[in-house]
């Protein structure tokens, strides 16, 4: 979050050729088979170093923003902090995965950076502050506030190869009764 707060001058400028060029390149890595071809560690570092320079872009135009365009602005930047505290796994597939959504995420932060939509004056600043700081359970929906345990998790989805977010570890009632469920059928 510290990282919003820097001006505009103090921060590096964006370069939306390269940027799209790199996330090219992680998009397209299952073409390049196998994954392992590709200098992984290389992409990786500098799709992860594309979300921290936009993100604090976006950031800072975020409350300017209406509509639609506003809500998909929160939910890439909240994605795009997710996607920056996940590890990368170590098989040539997990890091195949990661930078796809590195470069995914990149390229909506580039869309919004460079096509922001009709700007007003800045508005619910905090709630975004909010929004972007705040895990939720998946399991109960209710937020996860600091000095809770909670846990990374990947849901099963229809649309999807999965979900990411967040699970209490003991807190959560659905989970309690979950798992009382789960010990019923032993």
């Amino acid at each position: 979050m510290t990282a919003s707060k820097t001006s505009r001058a103090e921060r590096a400028p964006v370069d939306a050729q390269t940027i799209r060029e790199t996330c090219t390149v992680g998009l397209e890595v299952w073409v390049i088979c196998p994954p392992e071809l590709v200098k992984m560690k290389t992409l990786l570092g500098r799709l992860r170093g594309h979300v921290q320079l936009l993100v604090p872009e976006v950031t800072a135009v975020v409350a300017r923003m209406r509509g639609e365009m506003r809500r998909t602005a929160v939910y890439v930047i909240v994605r795009a902090h997710h996607l920056l505290e996940e590890g990368v796994g170590t098989s040539p597939a997990a890091q195949a995965c990661h930078a796809q959504d590195l470069a995914v995420i990149s390229r909506a932060l580039l869309t919004l950076f460079e096509n922001p939509g009709p700007l007003g004056p800045p508005t619910g600043q905090d709630e975004i502050g909010e929004a972007v700081g705040r895990r939720v359970c998946g399991a109960c929906s209710q937020p996860i506030v600091d000095g809770e345990s909670f846990e990374r998790a990947l849901y099963a989805s229809d649309s999807s190869g999965g979900l990411h977010g967040y699970l209490h570890t003991d807190s959560c009632a659905a989970l309690a009764e979950e798992r009382r469920t789960q010990l019923r059928a032993i």
